[in-house]
Parts: structure tokens; C-alpha cells; sequence
């Protein structure tokens, strides 16, 4: 089990020098005891803040809190529920904290949640998953001030730093049309939430014709019914590519023997990856290769200097990372935060920090 707990002790002239407790506990999501509220919980629960539609971070809770974007994006998946819909800065209030949700730049509708004990007045910022670079489909991320930071750590090491995102695209747009005059077929893999809508909008504006998987396209379809405009036309795989086309699928096995039934004798098929794992060593930290011809450094989370300059910009007092690498916090402990990583990779630098703090 990933449970670890966080625990400490906090006092700030705003409150009169009165001390209060901070607790954080991960397990399968971030629990707030004193609270009893859930963030990305992955078991259901009565009530959980859902961060954004990615499938590591939901389950069927009972009232979810979401972004009305995030709604649309899920469709019917909480048709059996009460989803708690807010805008970005609406506040949820209840007798012990508010909820507001503020824009983390990851994919559409995706929100940090910002909660405010009432007795306390402590400022917990949970933040999802993160990405600080523009986005021309997303909502672009906001820098929320708080005293407790709980930080998304996905590409939380030194390695994982990725070059200015229109250089990356510009590489894929010309490896792209250099596969196209070898009468090659080019298909973009992308994540099918997200990053493939991401790929879609820069292909359509580089000119290219797009033919998209069945689900990128429904995807990219609940984009345009939650306000995106997609730069031009594009059509959904029919088993055929035409001539000039771009595929963009979902990573995996499905995909490739999808896209092998449909391909002519004589024709070739070239992949190029876009993702964050291509930076540092160049493989996911569990050891995969990449499964591309061509992988290029393009994420929709933040590298690490990313994740870095967002901690210096909100200053907390306190702040744990979840959902990756511990490298994070010890960087940001020798930088003179009071940083702890929450999960099964906890170093024992961690573990020290979890005693109270003063």
C-alpha cells in the first residue's frame, strides 16, 4: 500500500501565532483528516475533488467536485452521481473549509483545488497534475498562494528537463513532411485525452490533413462542445489513410494492430511519440522503451524547472509531492523548504521530515 501520512505543525503571524496541524495522507489520493475531504480519490467515496478526466485520477464517487469542463469531458461516466459542478474561483463553502478551483494548464478543465480551513484559516493547495507551458487548448495555469503546498512530482528529477515546446513541434512537423515525401505513413501517438488534442491543433495550423482514432476524435469533439476551436478540418479513422494524411492514435498494441490491418501492401507506417519520458535517459522510469521511430520531448505536465518555479512562486511553508519521483523534495529541502515525498518511493530524507515542524 502507498499510504504515508504527512504531519506538521504550523504558526503564522496571520493567525495571531496560534499553532495548528497540518495533516496529509496518500493512499490511492490525498486525504485531509481533520477535513475528512478526498482529492483525487481512486476508491469512491461520499465526496471527492476530482482534478481533472484522466483515469488515474477518478473513480465513481458519490458527489464528485469538478470544473464544468471536466464534466463534459467524462460524459455519462457520473450519470449515477450528484457531481458538484464549479467555475474557476466559484467557491464551495461548507462548515468547515471552501473549495475553489484554479486552472493547472494540464488538459481541458483540469483545476488545483484550494482549501481553506475555516477554523484555521490554513490555505491547502493541491495542484493534480500540473503543466506551466501554454497550452492552445487549455485554460492556462495559475500561480495560487498557500501555506501548505501538495504538488504533482510526475517529472519531479533533474533529468526530466524539456527543451521550449515549438521547438519540439517544429521537429515533428518536419520529420513529418520528410516521411510524407518518402511516401511513408506518419501517425502521432499521444494519450487520447489531452495530448493527441494537443497534437491534432498543431497539425491542423501546420497544414497537414489529420485522420484521428475513434475515441481522439470523440475526445476532440467534447473539446469543442466545452469551447476549442480546432484550426481546421479533420476526419475519424474508417480503416484508411489517404494520401498526405496524419494519424494520431493512443499509444499501445491496439492501435498498431489497428492500424496494420488497414495498411496496403507496400506502404510503410512511421511512428512518432510525443512525451516527456524522450527527455533525460530517454525510457520510463520502469524500463519500457519507447515504442516510437521517434520520440520528442513533449508533455502536458511540468518538467522539473517547471515544477520547481511554481513552488518559488506560490512560497508555501510546507509542501509534499505526490505521484512520482522523491527528487523533488530533496531538492527543494536543500533550497530551504520543508519538502517530504509522499508514497512508496519515500527516501529516508523524507521519512525524517514527517516529524512535527515548527
Amino acid at each position: 500500500m502507498d499510504t504515508l501520512t504527512g504531519h506538521a505543525i504550523l504558526a503564522d503571524a496571520a493567525t495571531g501565532g496560534r499553532v495548528f496541524q497540518v495533516d496529509v495522507v496518500f493512499d490511492r489520493g490525498v486525504y485531509l483528516p481533520e477535513l475528512d475531504l478526498w482529492l483525487d480519490s481512486l476508491r469512491k467515496r461520499d465526496t471527492s475533488v476530482v482534478s481533472h478526466a484522466h483515469s488515474d485520477h477518478i473513480a465513481r464517487h458519490s458527489s464528485p467536485v469538478l470544473t464544468r469542463r471536466t464534466r463534459i469531458l467524462l460524459g455519462d461516466y457520473y450519470q449515477r452521481s450528484q457531481p458538484v459542478e464549479l467555475e474557476y474561483g466559484e467557491p464551495l463553502e461548507t462548515p468547515e473549509y471552501s473549495i475553489t478551483l484554479h486552472p493547472a494548464g494540464h488538459c481541458l478543465g483540469s483545476a488545483q483545488a484550494l482549501v481553506v480551513n475555516r477554523q484555521s484559516g490554513e490555505r491547502l493547495l493541491y495542484t493534480g497534475d500540473l503543466r506551466m507551458q501554454p497550452s492552445p487548448i487549455n485554460e492556462p495555469a495559475e500561480a495560487v498562494p498557500c501555506d501548505t503546498l501538495v504538488i504533482e512530482s510526475t517529472y519531479g528529477r533533474p533529468d526530466y528537463v524539456f527543451p521550449p515546446q515549438e521547438e519540439a513541434i517544429a521537429t515533428a512537423v518536419r520529420v513529418i513532411g520528410q516521411w510524407l515525401g518518402q511516401g511513408a505513413i506518419p501517425v502521432v501517438l499521444g494519450w487520447r485525452l489531452g495530448k493527441a488534442q494537443e497534437a491534432l491543433h498543431h497539425l491542423l495550423t501546420a497544414g497537414f490533413g489529420v485522420v484521428c482514432e475513434e475515441s481522439v476524435h470523440d475526445i476532440a469533439r467534447r473539446y469543442e462542445s466545452g469551447g476549442v476551436t480546432f484550426p481546421g478540418e479533420y476526419r475519424v479513422f474508417d480503416g484508411d489513410f489517404r494520401d498526405g494524411e496524419v494519424g494520431i492514435f493512443p499509444p499501445g498494441r491496439k492501435s498498431r494492430e489497428q492500424i496494420s490491418q488497414s495498411i496496403q501492401p507496400g506502404r510503410s507506417v512511421r511512428y512518432l511519440e510525443l512525451t516527456g519520458w524522450a527527455a533525460g535517459k530517454g525510457e520510463k522510469p520502469w524500463g519500457r522503451g519507447r515504442p516510437g521511430d521517434s520520440s520528442l520531448p513533449y508533455s502536458d505536465h511540468a518538467d522539473f524547472s517547471d515544477l520547481v518555479s511554481y513552488v518559488e512562486a506560490v512560497q508555501p511553508k510546507r509542501v509534499y509531492t505526490v505521484f512520482g519521483f522523491p527528487d523533488l523534495a530533496a531538492h527543494l529541502r536543500q533550497h530551504g523548504y520543508a519538502a517530504s515525498h509522499l508514497g512508496k518511493n519515500a527516501t529516508p530524507g523524507d521519512q525524517a521530515m514527517q516529524m512535527p515542524l515548527l
